[in-house]
């Protein structure tokens, strides 16, 4: 084991609110700012049952702690990572929650369904921030799911075009974002599909997370 290696791989486990996940290296370690996002997304979710999409899934923390609120929901989470995957569908069973996995980049493998909720915490780290990330981050938690692009924001741009299709009329999105990323994803989320677009700042006072509305 080296020095830094996070003692959650050791252990390969980590509690949260609702869930115990497991945990290894093809997965990011579900940190303490992500219940914000999901206690904020259950305060928004105003339906008593929906269809709900957890993009980049990782873990599952996000899918299956709304599940394990909300159980009439049908949840869907997709992950590119085959490896990613295995584990978030390891902790449906762990925590005794059906929902639906699928293996596959963001939309492209979900079809034309429809859902009125998505969540999503994409890799926003830029190429530069990567290189100067704690060791006990960059050498072992996942690339994949850590950077973004060469300025972290590839995949808010990416989404902001193709999740509308994908919405219902009133759709809302959550979103994990860098701490330094408000002001840029505001605007990339600023057309006209979209609206109520709000900043959501994490414990320590930093921009964290983005909520839009689909128009409709």
């Amino acid at each position: 084991m080296r020095s830094k290696e996070p003692v959650e791989y050791v252990l390969g486990s980590v509690k949260t609110k609702d869930l115990h996940l497991y945990v290894d290296r093809s997965v990011l370690i579900p940190r303490v700012e992500t219940e914000i996002l999901i206690e904020y997304a259950l305060e928004k979710m105003d339906l008593k049952e929906a269809r709900v999409l957890d993009l980049c899934t990782g873990s599952g923390i996000l899918g299956l702690s709304i599940k394990k609120r909300r159980p009439a929901f049908d949840v869907t989470l997709v992950d590119i990572s085959k490896e990613a995957l295995l584990v978030a569908e390891k902790n449906g069973k762990r925590n005794q929650l059906e929902v639906e996995y699928i293996l596959g980049d963001l939309l492209e493998p979900i079809g034309e369904r429809i859902f009125e909720y998505v969540l999503c915490n994409p890799p926003y780290v830029s190429e530069e921030e990567y290189e100067h990330l704690d060791s006990g981050v960059r050498d072992f938690e996942p690339k994949i799911a850590l950077v973004g692009g060469e300025d972290g924001l590839f995949f808010y741009r990416k989404l902001a075009e193709t999740l509308p299709a994908h919405l219902a009329l009133g759709g809302k999105v959550f979103f994990e974002i860098g701490f330094s990323q408000g002001e840029s994803v505001l605007k990339i989320f600023s057309g006209p599909m979209w609206k109520n677009q709000e900043i959501k700042k994490d414990f320590a006072g930093w921009d964290r997370f983005l909520f839009v509305e689909k128009v409709g």
